[in-house]
């Protein structure tokens, strides 16, 4: 075996240790907090390359390891490459059948060839821009900045769940703004 290919199974074997299927949101937990092997952007990107590359098998959000794992182990204080796991090799266990899995296909809006965000949320984030502004005084512009910087500071953000913040910094009433939401 490859020492690229001990490092995946390390990891899997780390990620997979009680032997349950585990989510996205759980293995990018477990690789960048638990372990801190890397940031939860390159956690996302490893876990899609793995399962890209045939190591890990996605049926419908519970992941699993697409290898043997028994008897795999990990020295004290061993941690992988982050680039072992962002580009693995791909999966030529014997005996195992290997998926390759086709990169997600972004859907695109017709007119403007900008890909359509399908949470129905999105489509009340100029409305709730407007209500912010003219409830806290601030310029349209203003608000949109602010919550710009939250969704770039914070990562996994929405806008629209940026636009709470801005909301509850400027002490707004709340309630009707997450009914608002929740109704779509």
């Amino acid at each position: 075996m490859s020492v690229e290919v001990d490092d995946v199974k390390r990891v899997l074997a780390i990620c997979f240790r009680d032997g349950s299927t585990q989510t996205i949101d759980d293995l990018e937990r477990i690789l960048s907090f638990d372990m801190g092997w890397m940031d939860t952007d390159s956690a996302h990107q490893a876990i899609n390359s793995l399962i890209i590359a045939g190591w890990i098998v996605n049926k419908d959000g519970n992941l699993s390891p697409n290898c043997e794992l028994k008897g795999i182990n990990a020295p004290l204080g061993w941690q992988p490459r982050p680039s072992r796991l962002i580009e693995p090799v791909v999966n030529q266990s014997p005996g195992i059948p290997v998926k390759i899995i086709d990169k997600p296909t972004v859907v695109e809006d017709d007119n403007t060839s900008k890909p359509v965000n399908k949470d129905p949320r999105s489509r009340l984030e100029k409305r709730l821009i407007k209500y912010i502004s003219k409830q806290s005084g601030i310029e349209l512009d203003e608000v949109k900045r602010r919550a710009e910087r939250k969704v770039k500071a914070l990562n996994y953000c929405t806008t629209w769940m940026a636009l709470c913040l801005v909301s509850r910094e400027q002490n707004l009433e709340m309630n009707s703004i997450i009914d608002s939401l929740s109704a779509s």
